[in-house]
């Protein structure tokens, strides 16, 4: 078995290769991290954190999204559809599994952009919760950029894009 050190600097425990801390500070970690998770969300749960995350929305939908694509979102028909496919996937990220609460993230499989006759199609769409939804989004900018990235994106199956962001969560 391999052996590392603990990530927290001055610690010279040894801990398994693919942990990252020793039992002391990974109780540490996990209250700092329950302790962050807390704070968040009782800033979202304000009303400053619900007008900050509202103005970031509406920067978003008037300087990065394009028109097309802003009316399609606020269309009765995706409402209707992002509802049923959230309720269909019981408002579980299809990725890692963990509860979708905050957000409806109903993401397209094969983007708005390059498979826009998908654009409602049950089986091009998934719940994703915000962490995983940000990999993929990375993920295809990185793909989108590359020689006919447009055509790779559309021809990704959901399998790859599992195995693939569950790499990067690791």
């Amino acid at each position: 078995m391999r052996l590392k050190h603990c990530n927290v600097r001055g610690c010279d425990k040894l801990i398994k290769q693919g942990t990252d801390f020793c039992p002391t500070h990974e109780k540490e970690q996990l209250e700092r991290k329950q302790a962050y998770i807390k704070q968040r969300d009782k800033a979202k749960s304000t009303t400053k954190g619900k007008q900050l995350a509202n103005a970031h929305m509406a920067h978003y939908n008037a300087s990065v999204r394009d028109e097309q694509a802003n009316a399609f979102y606020h269309s009765a028909s995706w409402q209707h559809m992002r509802d049923y496919v959230y309720a269909r996937d019981m408002g579980m990220c299809q990725v890692c599994g963990n509860a979708v609460t905050d957000r409806k993230i109903v993401d397209h499989i094969h983007p708005l952009k390059v498979a826009p006759d998908e654009k409602l199609d049950k089986d091009n769409l998934w719940t994703l919760c915000y962490r995983c939804h940000n990999i993929k989004t990375q993920l295809e900018e990185s793909i989108k950029g590359q020689p006919n990235g447009n055509n790779k994106l559309k021809h990704i199956s959901k399998q790859w894009w599992v195995k693939t962001i569950k790499e990067k969560i690791k």
